[in-house]
C-alpha cells in the first residue's frame, strides 16, 4: 500500500491536469500556496487535515477523492496502525475507511481524538451532510456557537457547510465514525 501523502500527490496532480488547471489557479481556488501544492504533488509534504480540506473545498471535491487509492468490488478494511492525516500536533488522527463512492456519494472515516484534542473544520461545500457516531468516549461537537455532548453509541447528523469543531474535553481517547454525504454537483 502506497503512503497516503504519495497517493494524495498523485491524485491532486491527476485532477489538476485533467481540469487543465495550473498550480497558480489551484492556489487561487484553494487558498493553499503554490509552493505547498507543488510539494504535495511531488510527495514531499504531509499536509494537515485543514490543508486537505482547503484543497477539496476549493476544487469542489470530496475529501477522500484526494487520498483514496484504487478500489475493488469488495473491500475489507483493516484500520492502519498509522493515521492517514493528523491535526492538532497529532492529537487528532484521521483514518480513511472507505473513499468517496460516486454511486452513494459517501465516504467514511474513523477519527481519534486524544485527551484535550480538537480539530476545527472549515465549512464544506453546500449540500455536504456529516453523520457522526461516537464509538468510545465522550465527544463534543461545536456547530457555530452551540455545543452537542455525545457519548459512546450516540450519533448526530448536520449540514457541513458551517464552521464546526470536534472536541475531546476528557482525559480519555475518543473514537468517532464519520460518514460524509455529498450532494450532486
Amino acid at each position: 500500500m502506497e503512503a497516503i501523502h504519495i497517493t494524495l500527490g498523485h491524485n491532486l496532480e491527476k485532477i489538476r491536469k485533467k481540469r487543465g488547471l495550473s498550480l497558480d489557479k489551484v492556489a487561487e481556488l484553494t487558498g493553499v500556496s503554490k509552493g505547498m501544492l507543488h510539494q504535495i504533488e511531488r510527495g514531499e509534504s504531509q499536509p494537515t487535515v485543514t490543508t486537505v480540506w482547503k484543497i477539496a473545498t476549493g476544487l469542489n471535491l470530496s475529501f477522500s477523492t484526494l487520498i483514496k487509492q484504487d478500489e475493488t468490488a469488495v473491500q475489507v478494511v483493516t484500520r492502519p496502525k498509522t493515521p492517514h492525516i493528523t491535526e492538532d500536533n497529532g492529537r487528532c488522527r484521521v483514518y480513511l475507511l472507505f473513499g468517496f463512492d460516486p454511486q452513494t456519494r459517501c465516504e467514511m472515516f474513523t477519527i481519534e481524538l486524544s485527551p484535550k484534542g480538537n480539530y476545527q473544520s472549515q465549512p464544506h461545500n453546500e449540500g455536504v451532510q456529516e453523520f457522526i457516531t461516537v464509538v468510545s468516549g465522550t465527544f463534543t461537537l461545536q456547530l457555530r456557537d452551540e455545543e452537542y455532548h455525545l457519548s459512546a453509541g450516540d450519533a448526530i447528523r448536520f449540514t457541513g457547510n458551517v464552521t464546526h469543531r470536534y472536541i475531546n474535553q476528557t482525559e480519555e481517547d475518543v473514537v468517532i465514525q464519520v460518514v460524509m454525504h455529498y450532494a450532486e454537483t
